[in-house]
């Protein structure tokens, strides 16, 4: 298959939740678009991939998988590998692995794992693919990192808001890290013509907390409504935000 035109998509942590929900849209939104599912399990993340290319009604775009780890760097090294020798270039990386703990009272052996995934991982794939993005063939390369309201401190520290409460310590810690990360990577890449930005899904359904019930209870949105809040900083409509979190209220304050 020919990727000439196409434009070359790479989410790590696609094989469920609002990762393949971002996948789908973008598959079913366009032909242009070639979206990598990159999953630590690769037979999850190929069953994902054939899930997304076989509904020919939909399936605009294509798609495809790969094995990637977040946390193990000979994976990450091996996969950037094989997008070289797939592909020879990437347009867009979006960073989106991450898990949570529940543990109460936080632990610091639950926010090192976390932090190892949600901002470790993040920073060990964004620079083993960043001379694929240099080679982008759709300018500008876009490097996207799917962050979350919880991160905010402006929001943590406010009695008055939503996100004001002691749960999910060491997550809300992990993506306030993140979007540290995100700014510096703008800083940095600007200046190469890169766009980073920050991607906020919302509260959604999934089986991130093993308990996808309890949060529809709560309110929150389908995978599928994350899923497209993130494909449209992917599509480059909220390019006017770059170096920012943009969610379903606009910007998240840091």
């Amino acid at each position: 298959m020919s990727y000439s035109g196409k434009i070359v998509v790479l989410i790590t942590g696609a094989n469920q939740g609002v990762g393949y929900e971002t996948a789908k849209n973008l598959v079913q939104s366009s032909a242009d678009y070639h979206v990598i599912l990159g999953s630590r399990d690769s037979s999850k993340g190929e069953a994902a991939a054939q899930a997304l290319q076989a509904d020919g009604a939909k399936a605009k775009g294509t798609a495809s998988s790969i094995s990637l780890d977040v946390t193990d760097e000979a994976s990450i090294a091996a996969a950037a590998e094989r997008v070289a020798a797939d592909f020879g270039r990437l347009d867009v990386l979006v960073n989106n692995a991450g898990i949570v703990s529940t543990a109460s009272p936080p632990t610091a052996r639950a926010l090192r794992r976390v932090l190892e995934t949600n901002v470790v991982g993040a920073l060990a794939v964004t620079e083993a693919f960043l001379d694929l993005l240099r080679k982008a063939e759709h300018k500008p390369p876009r490097l996207v990192f799917v962050s979350s309201s919880m991160g905010s401190i402006t929001h943590a520290a406010d009695p008055a808001s939503p996100y004001y409460n002691p749960h999910a310590t060491e997550y809300r810690t992990s993506k306030a890290a993140l979007n540290m990360l995100m700014t510096m990577y703008s800083a940095r890449l600007k200046p190469e013509g890169f766009l980073v930005i920050g991607a906020d899904p919302g509260l959604c359904a999934t089986n991130f907390t093993g308990d996808a019930a309890s949060l529809r209870n709560r309110g929150a949105a389908e995978p599928a409504e994350g899923g497209n809040r993130v494909a449209t900083v992917i599509k480059g409509e909220k390019d006017a935000n770059a170096g920012r979190v943009v969610g379903v209220y606009g910007v998240s304050p840091w």
